[in-house]
C-alpha cells in the first residue's frame, strides 16, 4: 500500500475515535473515565501486536536492531499520545466538536515545523501554503 492510503485510514480511524469519544460524553460519559477506557482498549491491541511481533520474530529483530536511545522514543510518543488524548477528550467535552478536533489535529503543522528543524527536511512553498490554509480552516471553524 502507498502511503497515503495508510494516511486516510489514520484519518478515518481518528475522527471514528473522536466521534464515539464525543458521543459517549454527550450521553454523559465523564471525559476521563472514557479516556481510562480508550488507553485499555489500545493497549490490549498493543498487547496483540507485541504477541503477533514475538510469535513472527520481527519483535525481536527489532529490539537487537535499535539503539537503546531509539527504544525510547516510542515510548516517549506513547506518553504524549496519552496526554493528548486525555486533552483533546477534555476540549471536546467542555466544548464544540468541530473546532476541538481542527485545532487538536493541526499537529500536522507542528511535525513539519520539528521535521525542518530537527530532520532538516524540506519546507516548500505548497508545504508552506497548505500550513496556512489548515491554519485559516481552523480559524474559520473556531469562529463560525
Amino acid at each position: 500500500m502507498e502511503w497515503w492510503s495508510y494516511a486516510i485510514i489514520t484519518m478515518v480511524m481518528f475522527a471514528l475515535t473522536n466521534f464515539f469519544v464525543k458521543m459517549a460524553g454527550a450521553q454523559g460519559m465523564d471525559s476521563i473515565f472514557a479516556s481510562t477506557l480508550l488507553w485499555l482498549a489500545t493497549g490490549a491491541v498493543g498487547v496483540i501486536f507485541i504477541i503477533y511481533g514475538i510469535y513472527t520474530g520481527d519483535f525481536q529483530k527489532n529490539i537487537e536492531n535499535t539503539g537503546k536511545l531509539s527504544i525510547l522514543l516510542p515510548v516517549f510518543a506513547g506518553v504524549f499520545l496519552a496526554v493528548g488524548m486525555y486533552t483533546i477528550k477534555k476540549a471536546m467535552s467542555s466544548g464544540p466538536a468541530g473546532p476541538s478536533v481542527a485545532i487538536a489535529n493541526s499537529n500536522a503543522v507542528l511535525v513539519a515545523i520539528l521535521a525542518y528543524i530537527v530532520l532538516n527536511e524540506k519546507l516548500t512553498l505548497p508545504k508552506i501554503g497548505g500550513m496556512a490554509l489548515i491554519i485559516a480552516g481552523i480559524v474559520m471553524l473556531s469562529l463560525w
